[in-house]
């Protein structure tokens, strides 16, 4: 082989090298980019819970649903109980910036003047993130699936919060035709004030706009959010007792 031959093969060779490099170069760019960027790392509908304590109202709970354009902009629903009063089925709209790294910076409007902050890292899928509302409360949100829900079957439900001291209740109930509950116990403390009741009434409303229903457990009233086919969010909606939980399709 002449010298002129054995260049040409090197040079060939090295070419060949320089392409198949920038080939997988590019398909790992590719890859690496597959995802979406900006405003569009948050699209969907996520229900939201959050407990802490205003300054100006004391302790409080709140519950919603919250959809988000893809483009900087949101919607939503909510139910507040304040240690004032409930605001229930609150709609609002706002905007939504996202940083550097991945963090969400969320500005509410309710129609009263007052914007209301949220924040949390950018959701994944169907697992849960930390958020924080108006900088006074924490609590979770994630990805909404209410059309799997339906108001039947069996569930076990817990419930916090505040009356005449600490509240904490559990119980279950099954639900038959409409909604209603066909049977169910109940384990209810209030600071020293106990009661345990083995035929537990009430109705869970079906599910309405943005996964939002009504339900009747007992003796108290509430809101719901869907979180998924299995579990909604309980907020209580009496100006007497501050109520929320979660009830958990067996």
């Amino acid at each position: 082989m002449t010298l002129r031959s054995v260049l040409c093969l090197v040079a060939v060779s090295f070419a060949g090298c320089i392409l198949g490099a920038c080939g997988g170069s590019s398909s790992t760019q590719q890859k690496a980019n597959s995802g979406p960027t900006g405003l569009a790392q948050l699209s969907g509908t996520f229900a939201f819970s959050a407990n802490g304590t205003d300054p100006a109202d004391g302790d409080y709970f709140v519950a919603g649903s919250i959809t988000a354009d893809g483009k900087g902009g949101v919607t939503g629903i909510e139910d507040l109980n304040l240690g004032s009063g409930v605001d229930s089925n609150v709609p609002f709209t706002g905007t939504y910036q996202i940083d550097s790294s991945n963090s969400v910076l969320v500005t509410l409007s309710d129609g009263t003047g007052t914007p209301t902050i949220v924040t949390f890292p950018v959701p994944s899928a169907s697992s849960s993130v930390k958020v924080t509302y108006n900088g006074t409360a924490t609590g979770t949100l994630q990805t909404q699936a209410s059309t799997a829900f339906s108001n039947s079957g069996s569930f076990n439900f817990t419930l916090n919060g505040e009356g005449q001291a600490t509240v904490m209740a559990s119980g279950s109930f099954t639900l038959g035709a409409g909604g209603a509950i066909a049977k169910g116990s109940e384990q209810y403390q209030d600071g020293t004030f106990s009661r345990n009741t083995s035929s537990l009434t009430g109705v869970v409303g079906p599910a309405f706009s943005q996964g939002r229903g009504t339900a009747v457990i007992g003796s108290n009233l509430f809101s719901y959010y869907v979180v998924s086919a299995n579990q909604i969010i309980l907020a209580g909606l009496e100006d007497s007792t501050l109520l929320y939980g979660t009830a958990s399709k067996q």
